[in-house]
């Protein structure tokens, strides 16, 4: 039996379509947990011109240890020799293998494939359906300040999610389609933890 639980990346640009994935593989995989890169991240706390300098040195997320993450990684990639059977450790993260210390962690990985421009589309509803949900009387206009700072930055970032497709998804076991839809993913997902004793 293996020494730790086996951990699933999933990976995309935003919108790509991951939590929802993620949330019909916890329903899937019962004793799966999920563990979320956007929790620990600091890039969007970053003024935009320190973004930019960041990219132009080539948007190497090792900048960040993210030690935080990877303690959480370890802890929740443990497991009891008595449970007879190798959990599963979903890990929703944008960087893949890219980032060493996290990615180390990784046993299989996917890309989830999606088009910019409904990427972008998805983005902006889940950010409209947060707004809506809040009971604050300034969440609209939060909501407005927030989403006009996400378009004047989407140039500088277009560019990074282009490359994050190319360097990411050559390293992935697994390349799906953004447009298929989450159950289709899923299963398609299944079928390779299966065939690795991933027991749903």
């Amino acid at each position: 039996m293996a020494d730790r639980a086996f951990v699933l990346g999933l990976s995309g640009i935003p919108g790509a379509g991951k939590s929802t994935l993620t949330q019909v593989l916890l329903k899937t995989f019962r004793q799966s947990q999920a563990v979320y890169y956007d929790q620990f991240q600091t890039i969007t706390r970053m003024p935009p011109d320190r973004v930019r300098d960041w990219f132009a040195r080539g948007a190497d997320p090792n900048e960040f240890p993210l030690s935080e993450l990877v303690g959480e990684l370890a802890s929740r990639t443990q497991i009891h020799p008595a449970d007879g059977s190798r959990p599963l450790v979903i890990f929703e993260t944008p960087f893949g293998r890219k980032h060493r210390a996290t990615g180390a962690f990784i046993d299989f990985l996917v890309w989830v494939d999606t088009p910019l421009d409904i990427a972008l589309a998805r983005a902006t509803l889940a950010f409209l359906r947060t707004a809506q949900r809040e009971k604050s009387p300034n969440a609209a206009a939060e909501f407005v300040q927030w989403q006009t700072q996400y378009m004047l930055n989407y140039p500088i970032v277009r560019p990074m999610y282009l490359a994050q497709r190319e360097s990411i998804s050559a390293s992935a076991d697994l390349v799906l389609d953004g447009n298929a839809s989450p159950e289709q993913s899923a299963e398609r997902i299944t079928q390779e933890l299966v065939r690795r004793d991933i027991e749903s």
